[in-house]
């Protein structure tokens, strides 16, 4: 890729792809990187990139100072504190697990207002939160799991790459990889054509969720228990089991034995005694 080892000193693949994205008037944008300092170094990357236009600036700082008056005198000036404000009045931001829970919830609060419109971030980024944007890019297919370089598996690539696309705003998402290594053509496939796994409800009512609710004024076990996504799984499964049992039933009293009578005879004889 472009930027590797002082080869090339102009701009780098992502940047070039990102600057295409906005002339093609597909932001938001989200960049996976696997990695913290790649997703840091990446954005970066983006020079003075700038999306913003002045109002939204002064709201992105507004909204920043006074996120950060609830920090500590000590947190505040933390360089992953300092350096972010820089980058969101330009419309850009990082998110990953190395940042300060209060930075995460900011930049996730203004991505969704549309104050951000290029987020770096690795895979977590993904997962339980619903922000999609236009287009999604991956800078890389090989990832570090803990003992091995891999590609993502098909589940990961499909919790990633499902970001692209708003319900309700957008015809179709766009989904880019930066295929910046070899990869085998198996291994590609594999990840964009396999199912994803079943998604099943893990929701189970123990002690501690019921001494939460007994806490909240709005206490209503019977609603959680109606709404959630456990008894809307069990009740869509509702006719596939009414199904299967009137199939179990029908199978059951098609079943003969040829000497039935006789042994009902003997039955009956054995309960008298």
């Amino acid at each position: 890729g472009g930027g590797k080892g002082g080869r090339d000193k102009g701009p780098s693949d992502c940047f070039k792809l990102v600057r295409t994205v906005v002339s093609m008037g597909m932001e938001p944008l989200i960049v996976f990187a696997f990695g913290k300092r790649k997703v840091e170094k990446l954005a970066e990357e983006m020079g003075t990139l700038e999306l913003t236009v002045h109002t939204e600036r002064e709201s992105i700082t507004q909204i920043y100072e006074n996120a950060i008056q609830t920090l500590s005198d000590d947190d505040q000036v933390l360089p992953q504190v300092e350096k972010m404000l820089p980058l969101l009045q330009r419309g850009i931001a990082v998110h990953h697990s190395g940042l300060l829970p209060l930075l995460k919830e900011l930049v996730e609060i203004l991505f969704q207002e549309g104050l951000v419109r290029f987020l770096f971030a690795t895979e977590t980024f993904s997962l339980g939160l619903n922000m999609p944007a236009r287009t999604v890019v991956f800078t890389s297919m090989r990832k570090w799991d803990g003992e091995v370089f891999r590609p993502p598996s098909a589940a990961e690539y499909i919790q990633m790459s499902g970001r692209a696309g708003r319900r309700g705003l957008d015809a179709q998402g766009m989904v880019v990889l930066l295929l910046n290594e070899e990869i085998e053509a198996e291994a590609l496939q594999a990840m964009m054509s396999a199912s994803p796994l079943p998604l099943e409800s893990a929701f189970r009512l123990r002690y501690n969720t019921l001494l939460k609710l007994y806490a909240l004024e709005s206490y209503d076990v019977e609603l959680l228990v109606r709404r959630s996504f456990y008894t809307y799984q069990r009740v869509g499964a509702l006719p596939e089991i009414a199904r299967r049992r009137a199939a179990l039933e029908a199978e059951a009293a098609a079943l003969t034995q040829p000497d039935e009578p006789r042994l009902r005879e003997l039955l009956a004889a054995r309960s008298e005694r």
